[in-house]
């Protein structure tokens, strides 16, 4: 008889993907512990949100709390040629939604924070600078997690439930699956925060900019509340065409986007010049008897949609059903295949991704169509499963389909 266990559900990692979930669960009743390797507030990048996550902030009691922090608002999206030249704006409140008409940009150390503690009022049982250095396996069953605390003792914790949040160190992937990646999105983020630069006003003093370099490489220009995020995305595998060391590769790229330069005019640096794989990836399965994935764990998509966040919330929230459906019952819960619906989105942002990169497809001929543009602005506010983004969706998906069978 297996020993009885101390949680329904352990989380492995306490960022967004991992609180999310775990509070979702606290909330259906389940008892969760959460354990996190790291000491927060700490820095992450990944600083903008889309309005569909806006949904499960409202179910996690959190939508006043974002404009009573002070998080900018975010009320579109606008893309810039090489050349400068803007493309037309994409507003949030195009969407039928009135929820979603806008969200946040989000300063990550104080984000994380605060779903971590929203997550701790809700009853779950939160251990910071606590890693899980094993997990607890019996016959291709998981049950709990090997814990590791601050002071280097190490604890047994029994779960029904393991759920995997513990991004791109994926403690469970690894040992039951492999990753996948999606070769043509191989990037690299260099990235950093500065201040007095020069804004938009109104309502798009908020939005997100996309400034493109060239057909492979662009820039990020997201307003934070004291500071604007700046980070360029480029194919790590020529990286060193800009330069030779991180910051003589982030000036250079700047001084070849000079909309963006002139927006930088009598800007400061606030912080360091840092780097990120920006690797765009999945993982063959997505759990099993008594575990499952979330979050960048599961997969991670190139960040020029905002996406990660995103998805990493959608992963959490699918999973949260699928768990609470399977803990009522007495066996062990499988959750193998439980991601079907976040898949469909995954693989819709995945082919708008791919889009994005290709030199021959035009997204300015494809929002020209009314339907088209709708779909599109559906696709960047988040929402998947409209007859507009379903369409945007294939006209993308028989692009590539006819690429390849001209090949």
């Amino acid at each position: 008889m297996s020993p009885k266990p101390d949680y329904e559900c352990a989380v492995i990692g306490g960022g967004p993907a991992g609180s999310v979930c775990a509070t979702l669960l606290a909330q259906a009743g389940h008892s969760v512990a959460l354990f996190e390797r790291a000491s927060f507030p700490r820095f992450h990048v990944g600083e903008s949100l889309v309005p569909a996550v806006n949904l499960t902030l409202e179910r996690l009691g959190l939508l006043e709390e974002m404009d009573r922090r002070g998080f900018t608002q975010k009320h579109g999206v606008q893309f810039f040629a090489p050349d400068g030249t803007p493309s037309k704006p994409f507003y949030f409140r195009e969407v039928e939604d009135p929820r979603m008409h806008k969200t946040w940009q989000v300063l990550r150390s104080e984000f994380d924070q605060m779903l971590v503690e929203n997550a701790m009022s809700k009853g779950v049982d939160v251990s910071m600078d606590t890693s899980v250095v094993d997990v607890l396996e019996s016959d291709g069953v998981i049950g709990g997690v090997r814990i590791r605390r601050i002071d280097e003792s190490e604890e047994d914790v029994r779960a029904r439930v393991v759920i995997d949040s513990s991004g791109q160190q994926a403690t469970l992937a690894r040992r039951f699956g492999r990753r996948e990646h999606i070769d043509e999105l191989s990037n690299t983020a260099i990235f950093a925060h500065y201040h007095d630069v020069k804004r938009d006003e109104g309502i798009d003093a908020g939005s997100t900019l996309v400034y493109r370099v060239d057909e492979r490489s662009w820039f990020w220009f997201i307003p934070l509340r004291d500071a604007v995020s700046i980070g360029l995305v480029t194919p790590a595998r020529d990286i060193l065409r800009f330069g030779r060391d991180r910051g003589e590769i982030f000036e250079a790229a700047i001084d070849r986007c000079p909309a963006l330069r002139e927006r930088l005019e009598f800007a400061k640096r606030a912080t360091e010049v840092m780097v990120a794989r920006d690797y765009s990836y999945r993982t063959t399965v997505d759990g099993g008897k008594g575990w499952a994935l979330i979050g960048d764990a599961l997969g991670f998509i190139d960040p020029v949609y905002s996406t990660g966040l995103l998805l990493a919330v959608v992963s959490a929230d699918v999973a949260a059903k699928e768990v609470t459906c399977r803990l009522h019952g007495d066996g062990v819960p499988d959750l193998t295949n439980y991601s079907a619906d976040y898949q469909v989105g995954f693989e819709q942002f995945l082919n708008l991704v791919r889009a994005f990169y290709s030199d021959d497809f035009r997204f300015g001929e494809l929002s020209k169509d009314p339907d088209c543009r709708q779909g599109l602005v559906d696709l960047l506010t988040g929402v998947v499963g409209t007859a507009e983004a379903d369409k945007v969706s294939e006209i993308i998906r028989g692009f590539f389909d006819d690429r390849v069978a001209c090949e």
